[in-house]
């Protein structure tokens, strides 16, 4: 009979192999075609294999964003840890934000979600908890160390203008799939640098 321990790391195993089949998956498929034979065919698995993981497609695809949202928050994490001062730390976090316009796919693929959810209260409700979990790892420390000790209210402008990032980002990079040659990569990273400069000051 196999060991809690081996038992434990088979299901750990097969858990990432269905959520890196998903990514595929969902990649190529989209959201609303995507289907969990395929992502269990991709995985090696059965379906039976998905269920026992997952309840849903929907909540395989909620799990997944949350892993995705939380790869994003630490490699920002990283970065910051190498700045000596609060101005490289702001420029690390605006050069990271900008490169974030070299996935031209997830961001559609979130934006295909949330219109999916739209108009069904418990997954959207489902989805906010996901990004506020996936984001709260080292939040505060991070936002002192961009913005230093300021006063609630700063702070509370500072988290109104993050929340337009995401949507900035995600809504250009779907026009850019209509406008190609006007909103190359590199016009979207200027673009962004405009806009992140707007909502965030340097600091001096």
């Amino acid at each position: 009979m196999e060991s809690p321990g081996k038992q434990q790391i088979r299901t750990q195993e097969t858990q990432a192999r269905l959520l890196d089949a998903a990514e595929t998956v969902f990649v190529r498929d989209g959201y609303e075609n995507a289907q969990l034979d395929e992502i269990a065919a991709t995985a090696g698995r059965s379906k039976g294999a998905v269920y026992n993981h997952f309840k849903s497609k929907e909540d395989l695809f909620l799990v997944l964003y949350e892993h995705r949202t939380r790869a994003y928050v630490e490699r920002l994490f990283l970065s910051l840890q190498k700045c000596k001062s609060r101005q490289e730390s702001f420029a690390a976090f605006r050069a990271f934000y900008v490169g974030l316009v070299g996935d031209r796919i997830w961001p559609i693929l979130t934006l295909e979600f949330k219109l999916f959810a739209l108009r069904r209260p418990e997954s959207k409700e489902r989805f906010r908890k996901a990004f506020e979990m996936a984001k709260a790892t080292n939040y505060d420390s991070t936002h002192e160390q961009l913005f230093g000790q300021i006063t609630p209210d700063k702070k509370s402008g500072n988290e109104m203008s993050a929340l337009a990032l995401g949507p900035v980002l995600s809504g250009l990079i779907l026009e850019s799939h209509f406008e190609p040659e006007k909103l190359s990569e590199e016009a979207l990273q200027r673009i962004l640098g405009r806009i992140f400069d707007a909502l965030f000051p340097a600091p001096r």
